[in-house]
């Protein structure tokens, strides 16, 4: 328990009166919009301009700083295509160093994949032409480039991609983008007084005390009353969350990274490690205004011991306020909430390999190694399935490129056959055992890239290379 001298008794005694005092709704006076990213959809051949470069723009809310993103804003805009499509990307790196980027949960060749293989210079440019064979995920877009992904990242190179496809667009689901289908990305920043992010990358974790949603911190978006679709990415580079909504109301959780799952999972509260995404509906018919946080509703106390420094707490937990506008139509309908995957399919598959790993979350090592660009550390069969179990000294998220896996089991606990998904990152406390997919070739000049999602641990070393034939 915190002990307090008596001047701090006294002081906290009247701060905390005054904010009991105060109406909740002054807290929030000062809240902005919640910005939406552009979206940039792959039409009749229609080039995907991504150009890197340095913007001006108040992270803070308040001072102008020197960030990073893509054509002219802070993070990039929300790619958006379907599946059968080709994407025309054309990549620009207008940053005063070297830097890469690729496409987390795109199941494409390992040429198309950023990371060694295709840094770009600053002036130099990469147009790639992907043509799109997977079923319809949220997938996402970071900096890549070797030992310096985590920095990058944080600066602001990030952005969502969502694919599409025939049979999700036929379901009733919520589809209007930036109004029922709401794409949040969350990270978490320290900066100083000028506003100025701060980052420490000699050390392994990364935590800030400040979370931010598409850039802002704790903004607000109005809704119309009824059902709303999010679509939630964790952009931070070592922070996991607990997410929940501060009414205990019910969120029924539809897809994780690369697909959906064939019911939703109802629950009031769901963890997402760095790099995760996922997809979840909410009903939003009842209420005024209710804010999605991290961790657990904060009171008077927390407000208290934050305004003196005695814990370690964000600043600030909440990631969305929900302001509910308008009647409900009479028009609203039901969200589907069966759908179809093949998941499952896979225990019949054989196994043609068992592997194990080891992270080590305090030096950055895959079962006592460090990253070595030289070395291919796996060599896998095209179309074949895999055995992994997948250990840690601490709890720490797990990735894997090009490559898409089911979890069979966490912590020793099996996972029920009607929570299979298809992922490609995950969480593990102690252990974890996945069955993984290779549907992709990648070569010795352009390998898949597994190991840490929290990015500083990746930049430390502990990643390794599959090369798929």
């Amino acid at each position: 328990m915190v002990k307090l001298s008596r001047r701090q008794l006294l002081k906290t005694s009247a701060i905390s009166t005054a904010l009991v005092a105060f109406p909740p709704s002054l807290f929030a006076a000062g809240r902005e919009k919640l910005f939406i990213p552009p979206l940039m959809e792959a039409r009749r051949g229609r080039p995907l301009i991504l150009t890197m470069g340095e913007v001006t723009y108040p992270l803070d809310g308040e001072h102008y700083v020197d960030v990073w993103g893509f054509n002219g804003r802070y993070l990039g805009p929300t790619i958006k295509i379907r599946k059968g499509d080709f994407a025309k990307l054309n990549y620009s790196n207008n940053l005063p160093q070297p830097a890469a980027i690729s496409i987390q949960g795109l199941q494409a060749s390992g040429e198309f994949f950023g990371n060694a293989g295709r840094v770009l210079k600053t002036g130099e440019t990469w147009a790639p032409i992907i043509s799109i064979n997977q079923s319809a995920s949220t997938c996402w877009y970071r900096a890549s480039t070797p030992t310096n992904s985590a920095y990058q990242t944080y600066r602001g190179l990030a952005g969502l991609w969502i694919i599409e496809d025939e049979e999700t667009s036929r379901l009733t689901l919520p589809h209007k983008y930036g109004i029922d289908d709401i794409p949040l990305i969350l990270q978490d920043m320290t900066f100083n007084n000028a506003g100025i992010q701060l980052f420490k990358p000699d050390q392994p974790h990364f935590m800030g005390t400040h979370l931010l949603i598409n850039g802002q911190v704790a903004p607000y978006l109005e809704v119309s009353r009824g059902w709303v679709r999010v679509r939630l990415l964790n952009g931070s580079l070592s922070r996991s969350y607990e997410l929940r909504f501060d009414d205990e109301r019910d969120l029924y959780i539809i897809a994780q990274d690369l697909g959906f799952l064939s019911q939703p999972i109802v629950t009031k509260a769901f963890s997402l490690s760095p790099g995760e995404r996922i997809e979840f509906l909410v009903d939003l018919s009842e209420g005024e205004t209710i804010s999605l946080i991290a961790g657990h509703k904060q009171g008077v106390w927390d407000k208290i011991q934050k305004v003196f420094g005695l814990n370690e707490a964000l600043a600030d937990n909440r990631v969305l306020e929900f302001r509910l506008q308008g009647d409900l139509s009479v028009f609203t309908q039901q969200p589907s909430l069966q759908f179809n995957t093949d998941a499952a399919d896979i225990i019949h598959r054989e196994i043609v390999a068992e592997r194990v790993f080891n992270l080590d979350t305090e030096n950055g090592l895959i079962n006592g190694k460090r990253f070595n660009p030289q070395q291919i550390d796996i060599t896998a069969k095209l179309g074949a399935v895999e055995r992994w179990r997948i250990s840690a000294n601490a709890p720490v998220g797990f990735f894997i490129q090009g490559a898409k896996f089911v979890i069979e089991s966490l912590d020793d606990e099996p996972v029920p056959e009607a929570r299979y998904v298809w992922r490609d990152t995950f969480r593990i406390n102690r252990a974890g055992q996945i069955l993984v997919k290779f549907d992709q070739p990648s070569s010795n000049q352009y390998p898949f890239i597994f190991g840490s999602s929290h990015l500083i641990l990746a930049d430390m070393g502990c990643i390794g290379t599959i090369v798929v034939q």
